[in-house]
């Protein structure tokens, strides 16, 4: 089962809605999340997703957020902040939404909380073949000069994540303590009868039973989105690319170095 994303035609129309916010998923990316989400869709939530923020040009707004709780510059976050990006959903993932567990759980009293979880080994693994590679790509640092309102934007956002995470180190020591760091932290913010600590490998029964929705009949999702995942960030890098030769005045060049560099991604 392959991952569908929104449109930015369809995002421009749901975010015109009010929907009270339900559930967030605290789990760290790479542990069952792909599948938990889709499970959630299926079930008629509306879930806010990374791709999502970018697409809505969130990423400063959410930079700012870290800067402000962890860095001490600017003023912390609350529901008028969260309400401003949480417009249109009623369900949220991923890092950094993540990493406010004691902010979103005083800001939405009422919403349920799942803390999606698998082995630190097998999560560091997942995440050595996905995102901790593309962070390697060396062109990124450049990209990012080039091209400061996308690029740019995207690369600072990731790299102060993963900074405040596990200072950008993704050895497995690090990144094993910087986890289960993160799901200790959870527990003691959330309380017991708010949480649910879950496997995707259960499928549907202890959630739905969480949710108060009677599980479907159909198989629960199996997403592996991994390849998606490279693919999907190759076309994020050539088309920072694109953009970064447009913004060195090569206009007439821009379309072809974009399909260029898609080609010799597609082949490295």
């Amino acid at each position: 089962m392959s991952v569908e994303w929104r449109t930015p035609e369809q995002l421009k129309e749901l975010v015109k809605e009010d929907r009270p916010m339900k559930v967030f998923i605290m789990g760290m990316p790479r542990s069952g999340t792909m599948s938990l989400v889709t499970a959630l869709k299926k079930l008629g939530y509306t879930p806010y997703d990374f791709v999502d923020r970018i697409i809505l040009g969130h990423l400063p707004l959410w930079t700012d957020a870290l800067r402000a709780k962890y860095l001490n510059q600017g003023q912390p976050w609350g529901r008028a902040e969260f309400d401003r990006v949480f417009k249109g959903f009623d369900c949220v993932l991923d890092v950094p939404c993540t990493f406010f567990p004691a902010e979103l759980s005083a800001a939405y009293p009422n919403a349920l909380v799942i803390l999606n979880t698998r082995s630190a080994g097998k999560w560091h693994a997942s995440m050595t073949s996905t995102l901790f590679h593309v962070f390697r790509w060396p062109t990124w640092p450049l990209l990012a000069r080039l091209d400061p309102s996308f690029a740019g934007t995207w690369y600072t956002h990731c790299m102060l994540t993963w900074d405040i995470f596990c200072n950008n180190d993704y050895s497995l020591e690090t990144c094993k303590t910087a986890y289960l760091d993160h799901y200790a932290k959870v527990r003691k913010v959330i309380p017991k009868d708010r949480l649910l600590e879950y496997e995707v490998k259960e499928g549907w029964g202890p959630l739905c039973t969480f949710l108060g929705i009677e599980a479907p009949e159909e198989e629960f999702p199996n997403v592996n989105d991994q390849e998606f995942f490279i693919k999907g960030h190759g076309q994020l890098w050539a088309y920072a690319l694109f953009r970064a030769a447009r913004n060195l005045g090569i206009a007439g060049l821009s379309a072809g170095v974009g399909l260029l560099a898609w080609w010799v991604f597609k082949r490295r």
